[in-house]
């Protein structure tokens, strides 16, 4: 993809580790409060290209490194997942990475108020408190809410992690369940 087409576009890594445990997580972040756009809100790592990033991958890979540390030589990517694009209109393309362990990452403190390790197995079983409705332009788009420890994984991120936890481990998680859905229109 040349620059031209990528300029406004933005990128995320997806990264699955093993705990000393055994269980398989998934990275994610809680973004500082003093931030102007997406404060304390649960977030893969990532962000958006820069003209030095040369890809999208770089993008994934840079952003990952200046927020929790992780050198991309740490990154083994196993796959990409299509563009999503967020309710503001920012086209993310997620990539899906094993890491070698989850030891020596840490937070950013200027970007980020903390990193947290949620369990695959966890999000594979849907235990979602709610569903989220967001309806654009016409259009109804759907997100799991997971509550985990004292973290909420909401919006984008949520869909993203649905899209993610089907392709890759087909879980076949849908709109459709238990929890209570919430409505949300944009003026």
């Amino acid at each position: 993809m040349h620059a031209e087409q990528i300029r406004d576009q933005a990128a995320v890594l997806i990264a699955i580790a093993r705990a000393r445990n055994g269980r398989e997580s998934v990275l994610l972040t809680k973004r500082a409060e003093h931030l102007k756009l997406h404060s304390g809100e649960v977030a893969f790592p990532g962000g958006k290209w820069e003209r030095s990033d040369g890809s999208l991958l770089a993008t994934a890979l840079r952003e990952s490194h200046e927020e929790v540390g992780l050198l991309p030589s740490r990154v083994d990517i196993t796959h990409e997942l299509p563009l999503s694009q967020t309710r503001r209109g920012m086209k993310v393309k997620p990539y899906v990475g094993r890491v070698d362990s989850q030891e020596g990452l840490k937070p950013n403190n200027s970007e980020l108020q903390s990193l947290l390790w949620v369990p695959l197995d966890f999000l594979l079983r849907d235990l979602r408190t709610r569903t989220d409705i967001f309806v654009s332009g016409g259009k109804e788009y759907w997100a799991p809410v997971y509550d985990w420890m004292d973290y909420t994984i909401w919006g984008f991120t949520a869909r993203v992690m649905v899209e993610f936890l089907n392709r890759v481990y087909g879980s076949g998680i849908t709109r459709h369940n238990e929890a209570p859905e919430k409505r949300y229109c944009a003026g």
